[in-house]
């Protein structure tokens, strides 16, 4: 349809320029005459450029649902994600236990061993878990071995020398643990961040997973369907 558009408009430039050959030499009826071979180069230069365009985006297109199918569709990337799962399904068990020992005991040397487990999960899926996983990770069980540390040593040198710096550091860790949501935004007139907050891992293992884009990329589609 494109080539049939382009060769109606070259014959309509051909008659035009046969016009102005043949009619009378008079710059009026020469300029009037060659007006349709404008307008008709103009139109093919638009044609060609749309025609370009629109196979540039077939391209680009088609580069995309090529570079989709090798992301979403391949057997490692099916692979990659049925570990990644695997990965946060276990870790989030072992964070939700970590909180309710905290929550029965208050800052325990049970941190320790809850920090322990999460590593080893760490370890069990080194190879499937990327650095940027880990470094977003690593604040709440950083803030675990604290806890489990100063308390453990507490425990053995009770009036030891720090006892008092190292309590306080303790239900610091304790209250950055167990975020704002439970511990307010202050804990001894120092701010308390989430960064280390047991709401905020749960929350990057859903990032992982993408699971708010798959929500809602799901709710577009069923409005869509309804509509």
């Amino acid at each position: 349809m494109q080539r049939k558009h382009i060769l109606v408009l070259l014959a309509v430039i051909l008659v035009a320029l046969g016009a102005v050959l043949l009619l009378p030499h008079g710059e009026l009826v020469q300029t009037l005459a060659a007006v349709p071979i404008f307008g008709a180069l103009s139109a093919v230069v638009v044609d060609i450029l749309r025609e370009q365009a629109k196979r540039q985006q077939e391209n680009q297109l088609a580069e995309t649902q090529q570079r989709f199918s090798l992301a979403a569709g391949s057997h490692m990337a099916s692979t990659a994600f049925d570990k990644h799962v695997a990965f946060c399904e276990e870790y989030v068990v072992e964070v939700l236990s970590a909180l309710r020992t905290l929550f029965r005991e208050g800052p325990t040397q049970e941190a320790l061993d809850h920090s322990d487990r999460l590593l080893q999960i760490k370890q069990k899926y080194v190879l499937w878990i990327t650095r940027d996983v880990e470094a977003r990770l690593e604040p709440f069980e950083r803030a675990l071995r604290r806890i489990g540390a100063n308390d453990r040593a507490e425990r053995l040198f009770p009036d030891g020398e720090g006892s008092v710096q190292r309590m306080t550091e303790t239900y610091r860790q304790f209250a950055e643990v167990l975020g704002t949501e439970h511990m307010g935004t202050e804990w001894e007139g120092e701010p308390i961040t989430d960064v280390a907050a047991v709401s905020r891992v749960v929350a990057q293992l859903r990032d992982i997973l993408g699971v708010e884009e798959l929500t809602r990329l799901r709710a577009a589609i069923v409005r869509n369907a309804l509509a």
